[in-house]
């Protein structure tokens, strides 16, 4: 018998009765019974748990008792619907009335029957007209294959993708979903760039997973959201968290009328499920669910991780390949002043082109970084996000040749310790501090587990090339 046919079958079934189709994981587990298959190798082919197939399942074989009349298990679930196809043979479409299946010839169906318009394990719902279109991407093979490990084999609820503005962390967001949109039934990808409030957000991505008509109080629209994720495998790509965040305060506190969002996500942390909520954000968020901490225990928690994404290191040079630069021998030189740093080189390289005609040697003649006035434009513009005494900390860090203590800068800066102190923690969710292994007392052989900390080179000599130390 054609499994294609009993599927078919199924979903009409189950329509009829409901009101909805197989979903992904319910054609899945039905599939996998005809083959012969068990729930553990289905949850293992499906990167689910055992505990959660078997639900689904009993699930599934109710609604089809219901319909039938009759007791549906694992066990006889193929021969009562080959019995019912083989009586029916001929027919175009099967009407159920009470607990009696009978022929008809043309059955009213759903929108959503059709195979097009319905998720399948090869063909995702993607619903991400709004992402930005990658023009080019270097390099970030292991980070790539980190994301997929968490996503695919773990099922990592939350991942939170970090980094200093335009290091590339959509750019890799989007390479990612051409990649593993095959894992999953349905993605998304939406940004917060305009600041929408919480019912605005779900108010938004709720059509996409549920008919036009949703609930009207937050509440309700919450809890639809979780029981889709717990019956759908979905990958929910949020970007611009940061700009949830308030400016001049420390960083990663969400304003006000945006806690709500963390609540959302504290939920989607906890709540049992395979789906996946990944958030990119420059700015490191402050709540436990996404707290930096958990980059360096990822290992010790599955359900919610943080990646951190630095410079391009050797890949950069493909940028100034690109953009046809010359004295290749310098090229190491130049990623080195500008940390590999994917935006600022290409805004470098541009501004080479432009006024060097392509030379590095020629540009690194200068003694000094050049910034160009659209990178000196978007270092101002984080900025002003700082606290007063996140500010401090970094005139004072921008005087210092070499990097310094902790204990160096509280006892230097005429300001309270314990403010000094989140000030730092702050700027390092910034991502404008580096930590620096503290060779001088290793080299001494004292155990000084206290790091170095140093500012990060362009953001020093911004604040350094204008009249004054900004305030």
């Amino acid at each position: 018998m054609d499994i294609a046919e009993v599927l078919k079958l199924a979903d009409e079934l189950l329509f009829t009765h409901t009101g909805e189709h197989l979903d992904h994981l319910q054609e899945t587990i039905l599939k996998g019974t005809l083959q012969g298959q068990k729930y553990a190798k289905i949850a293992s082919e499906n990167h689910l748990s055992e505990g959660h197939v078997r639900d689904t399942a009993s699930e599934l074989w109710q609604a089809l008792s219901d319909v039938l009349g009759e007791d549906v298990n694992k066990l006889n679930a193929r021969n009562i619907l080959e019995k019912i196809i083989i009586s029916n043979s001929g027919s175009i479409g099967y009407l159920v009335n009470g607990n009696k299946v009978s022929i008809c010839s043309k059955q009213k169906r759903s929108p959503k029957s059709s195979p097009q318009s319905k998720p399948t394990a090869n063909k995702p719902y993607l619903d991400i007209d709004n992402a930005p279109e990658i023009t080019a991407f270097y390099g970030r093979t292991d980070e790539l294959n980190t994301l997929k490990t968490w996503l695919i084999q773990d099922c990592t609820r939350i991942i939170t993708l970090t980094g200093i503005i335009g290091i590339g962390k959509t750019t890799l967001a989007i390479k990612l979903i051409e990649q593993i949109q095959t894992q999953f039934e349905y993605i998304v990808y939406r940004s917060l760039r305009y600041c929408p409030t919480i019912d605005s957000f779900l108010t938004d991505i709720l059509p996409t997973f549920i008919s036009p008509i949703i609930p009207n109080t937050l509440d309700r629209q919450v809890d639809v959201l979780l029981k889709f994720l717990r019956k759908h495998r979905c990958l929910i790509i949020i970007d611009d968290l940061q700009m949830l965040f308030q400016p001049g305060q420390f960083a990663g506190q969400y304003k006000p009328e945006f806690e709500g969002y963390a609540l959302l996500f504290k939920q989607i942390a906890e709540l049992s499920h395979a789906s996946s909520l990944l958030l990119i954000s420059s700015e490191q968020p402050e709540d436990a669910i996404c707290h930096p901490a958990r980059c360096a225990i990822a290992t010790r928690n599955k359900y919610t991780r943080c990646l951190k994404l630095t410079g391009l290191g050797e890949f950069a040079k493909q940028i100034l390949k690109d953009k046809e630069l010359s004295d290749e021998q310098m090229w190491d030189t130049l990623i080195e002043k500008y940390q590999g740093h994917p935006l600022w080189l290409e805004i470098t390289a541009t501004m080479i082109e432009e006024l060097f005609a392509g030379k590095v040697a020629e540009f690194l003649a200068y003694p000094a970084l050049v910034l160009s006035n659209s990178l000196e434009s978007q270092l101002s513009r984080l900025w002003i996000r700082l606290t007063e005494s996140e500010k401090q900390v970094m005139n004072y860090l921008a005087t210092q040749e070499d990097a310094v203590t902790l204990s160096h800068i509280l006892q230097e800066i005429s300001h309270p310790p314990t403010d000094l102190l989140k000030a730092i923690q702050s700027l390092k969710r910034r991502f404008f501090l580096e930590d620096m292994p503290n060779t001088i007392a290793a080299s001494h052989g004292e155990n000084h587990r206290s790091s170095l900390l140093k500012i990060n080179p362009i953001l020093k000599h911004y604040l350094l090339s204008l009249p004054s130390l900004p305030t």
